[in-house]
């Protein structure tokens, strides 16, 4: 009831989980379709589609401008400094669209398609129950590299950094420690990784200094940047709250989830409710999720529904919302 309670707030943005009922009735079968199988051949991907969902909306809203190529007119956000080498699975959204296109032509939003596959990747994986995914999203035209170095939360932020990041999106402490544990798939690159940070910051003084030490073999000072670390590495590729028991035991992977636990108060409270009660962590991941999902581009901003996810529609095509 909660969660239905939850994706009603669309409404107010103009989204509606029957938005494609008749239009495009087909449309979560074929993206959850899609998603199983990317997901199949790479557990991984799970992770991948689940971040590009999140970095496109903290980033002028959940508009699908992080699927843009760079054009005449703009640089890519693929290219911005939390998504270069960062981002990833846009082959499995190119697959999706076209599955869509020949479904039902120029009818469902890049950015729907985003925000059905992060919620079906994390139910592939083990996230339960499948919480509803409103819709009527919109793409937009253009694409700004330098919102995308300005907004997208970095490894390295300690907890009021991440809340004030969370805040000018318009989610809250809760939300940023639940949305956090979708760090419980996925990996992360040794260059975002910074071992003698973690341990010599004051905020993460609870960090495991083992556990530091192990990290720094797998990723030490000016080796491979590009090797990639598992950020639960108990069970990587299951969708649970061993995320959070990793933090209790001072085992975050970056700087910004260890910070979640060595930070005390409301925080640290919750990571420990979490770890305790997975169905709470799941609610709450849905709950926040469908609120982030909600963040709209700024009033009057031209958009359409591109044919293409990585380019802008041809002149003659472009409806303006």
């Amino acid at each position: 009831m909660v969660l239905v309670a939850m994706a009603n707030v669309g409404a107010i943005h103009g989204l509606t989980t029957t938005f494609y009922d008749q239009a495009c009735p087909k449309v979560f079968s074929i993206v959850k379709a899609e998603v199983q199988k990317a997901v199949k051949a790479e557990k991984r991907m799970a992770g991948s589609l689940i971040r590009l969902h999140f970095h496109d909306c903290f980033v002028n809203g959940c508009d699908g401008s992080l699927l843009l190529d760079n054009s005449t007119e703009f640089v890519s956000e693929k290219f911005a400094r939390g998504n270069l080498n960062s981002v990833r699975g846009f082959e499995v959204i190119d697959s999706i669209k076209k599955a869509l296109e020949k479904a039902c032509p120029r009818t469902v939003s890049c950015a729907d398609i985003l925000a059905i596959a992060y919620r079906d990747s994390a139910v592939a994986v083990g996230l339960v129950p499948e919480y509803p995914v409103s819709l009527g999203r919109r793409d937009s035209l253009t694409a700004s590299i330098t919102e995308a170095n300005a907004r997208l939360p970095a490894p390295f932020f300690n907890l009021a950094q991440l809340k004030e990041n969370f805040v000018k999106v318009g989610l809250d402490e809760t939300d940023l420690i639940a949305l956090s544990g979708a760090h419980t798939i996925g990996r992360v690159s040794c260059n975002n990784i910074n071992v003698s940070q973690i341990f010599n910051t004051t905020a993460n003084s609870g960090s495991n200094p083992e556990f530091l030490k192990r990290l720094a073999k797998l990723c030490p000072p000016g080796g491979p940047p590009n090797v990639l670390q598992d950020l639960d590495y108990k069970t990587p590729d299951k969708f649970d709250n061993s995320y959070y028991k990793n933090l209790q035991r001072g085992e975050g992977v970056i700087l910004s989830d260890q910070t979640l636990q060595s930070t005390k108060g409301f925080s640290q409270d919750m990571v420990k409710d979490f770890a305790k009660n997975q169905e709470k962590f799941f609610a709450q991941f849905a709950i926040s999720s469908i609120k982030m999902g909600n963040i709209g581009p700024p009033r009057s901003t031209p958009s359409e529904v591109r044919r293409d996810c990585r380019v802008v529609n041809p002149q003659s095509l472009i409806e303006y919302e």
